[in-house]
């Protein structure tokens, strides 16, 4: 890596981002993205690689799978995620790692999502509700003060 990182350096968009090297966590076939909104895990899918694919994008062939009940370690660890980056709504894409635990692939700011992520209700409407709670709290000073039209 030190060798790659040397051959690099002369490169003017190395000086200007760098780079961002990671461990390789060996794909699974799957993924489990979490819908955020407002620090509530709010949705998920389970997305599956195409036939002799290993990347699990619904682009690429992937297919997308009900999540019947959100695992608490991969809701609790979505919602750190995406905590840490500041976002008000992220999908979080997670791999299992080990028995019961999870790992953070991805945090994606402009997360696009169908029914097929909702886990109890409404989705649309859940994360409509949580972003404007937290305007109202956040803008207003208090999340009952204005009243949040349905569009």
């Amino acid at each position: 890596m030190l060798a790659t990182l040397e051959e690099l350096a002369d490169k003017t968009w190395f000086h200007r981002h760098g780079a961002l090297v990671q461990e390789l966590v060996p794909p699974q076939g799957y993924d489990l993205r979490v819908l955020v909104a407002a620090n509530r895990a709010l949705g998920a899918i389970y997305r599956v690689a195409a036939e002799g694919e290993w990347r699990t994008n619904i682009a690429l062939g992937g297919t997308r799978s009900p999540v019947p009940e959100l695992p608490l370690a991969a809701s609790t660890l979505a919602i750190d995620a995406a905590r840490a980056t500041g976002t008000s709504l992220a999908g979080v894409d997670l791999l299992p790692c080990a028995e019961g635990e999870w790992t953070v692939l991805e945090v994606n700011g402009a997360v696009e999502f169908t029914r097929e992520y909702e886990t109890s209700g409404d989705v649309f409407a859940e994360v409509r509700s949580e972003l404007a709670h937290a305007v109202r709290a956040t803008f207003i000073g208090g999340a009952e003060t204005v009243p949040v039209q349905a569009a």
